[in-house]
């Protein structure tokens, strides 16, 4: 069991979770998390990274209750809809109702995701920095025990409005550590390392599927103080009816499905730095109506279930596992057991 204390700094985490063996803890309080920012938060596409890291926290064992002043109503594989999340805000909006939405919802934690609004508006950018500063503080006028990740923004297509993003979050590090050379439990998530060009939509400015998952990822790595590599289920190698598609739903555009029978599968080879215990996250989806599974085999070991909600196809929930694995190529092969199920990516972090 790994406990994560907001108030210890020196641990790699501060969230207040505890971590146990995935769908295993025993019942216990959520953590209070509040997504806050603009149209990242709110969701380019329904649910936004929300949806992925609500999966991947809850199938890890760790209760989290999402909070804010917004509830939207999709997507339906998203059981907590609530956030703070504001598209077309800028900073100093967020800042207006910050100190009113601490009271009021008294958050753990906050996911804070702001800046892209005011970069794009080219909206006095000098004084960018500072003014998230105050952000973070009035929140903690209210809430000191808080725990605060603040997030880089996105890559743009505009090439001025790219540079100007990039300049900014090259100062997030300071800010943060700045705040946290005073006890102030912050953290600083670079996300934008993990999105590529093509994880932006044609608009030039919000993320794609593929975007939003990613941006997941690196949330629940920045929570677990771990690393994250993500291994992609179109790159498996196939038995049977089994076969890779591309779509624009899925973790870098393409899934894997059609492991329908007894002759199908579907094997992903994962590389670990090290032979050791690790966490992996399957996110698969399941469009059949009924609940669905597959039997994985690691490395040609024992056999294990893997089950999929039927929330409809493309519609991903993501379901966690401890695994031994061997330093190097280890091999997760994914076989027909009952229904119908698609896979899209693998995520190793430490357990």
């Amino acid at each position: 069991m790994r406990r994560f204390l907001a108030g210890l700094l020196m641990l790699p985490a501060l969230l207040p979770f505890t971590a146990a063996a995935p769908q295993t803890a025993a019942a216990a309080d959520p953590v209070k998390v509040m997504p806050m920012g603009s149209s990242t938060t709110a969701g380019s596409i329904p649910g936004g990274y929300r949806t992925d890291l609500y999966w991947m926290l809850t199938s890890s064992g760790q209760p989290v209750d999402f909070v804010g002043s917004v509830t939207d109503s999709t997507p339906v594989n998203l059981p907590d809809r609530n956030h703070e999340g504001h598209g077309g805000w800028v900073i100093d909006q967020l800042t207006q109702v910050a100190t009113e939405r601490m009271q009021t919802f008294q958050p753990d934690t906050v996911l804070l995701h702001a800046g892209a609004n005011d970069v794009l508006q080219n909206l006095n950018l000098a004084s960018a920095p500072a003014r998230l500063e105050n952000l973070i503080r009035t929140m903690y006028a209210v809430r000191p025990d808080l725990a605060v990740y603040v997030s880089t923004v996105g890559p743009m297509a505009d090439a001025a409005a790219n540079a100007r993003a990039a300049s900014f979050n090259n100062q997030l590090p300071f800010v943060v550590g700045k705040l946290a050379a005073e006890g102030k439990k912050v953290r600083f998530v670079d996300s934008r390392t993990a999105l590529a060009a093509t994880d932006v939509m044609t608009d030039g400015i919000h993320l794609t599927h593929s975007g939003n998952t990613k941006l997941a990822a690196q949330w629940y790595a920045a929570l677990q103080g771990s690393p994250i590599v993500r291994f992609e289920a179109e790159t498996a190698v196939f038995a049977g009816k089994a076969h890779s598609a591309v779509t624009p739903q899925a973790s870098n555009n393409g899934k894997a499905g059609w492991i329908d029978d007894a002759t199908s599968s579907a094997t992903i080879t994962v590389n670990a730095p090290y032979a050791g215990n690790f966490r992996v996250l399957v996110r698969g989806g399941n469009g059949s109506g009924a609940l669905s599974s597959h039997t994985l085999t690691v490395n040609g070991g024992a056999a294990r279930v893997i089950e999929y909600p039927a929330y409809g196809w493309e519609a991903w929930t993501q379901q966690a596992l401890d695994v031994s694995l061997k330093a190097g190529a280890n091999t997760f092969k994914f076989s027909f057991r009952t229904g119908f199920a698609e896979l899209d990516s693998i995520d190793l972090v430490t357990a």
